[in-house]
């Protein structure tokens, strides 16, 4: 089997619905993500979202309290 072949049936799977083969390759696909998400999702100190940070009223406005929320 060459590099080509051997890609394409693990990009696009054979049409084994059962078997040891299907269920290695879900194993490893399913390693993969769970390695990713714990390796490369790294938490920040900062907000997650720029609507998570409070809004810089300008304090002339007077808005930094009571906003009827």
């Amino acid at each position: 089997m060459n590099v080509y072949n051997y890609l394409n049936r693990l990009i696009a799977g054979d049409n084994a619905v059962s078997g040891t083969a299907a269920s290695i390759r879900h194993v490893v696909v399913w390693v993969f993500i769970a390695l990713v998400a714990a390796f490369l999702t790294q938490p920040s100190g900062a907000p997650s979202s720029a609507f998570d940070a409070p809004v810089p009223w300008p304090a002339e406005l007077g808005l930094d309290t009571g906003l009827g929320i």
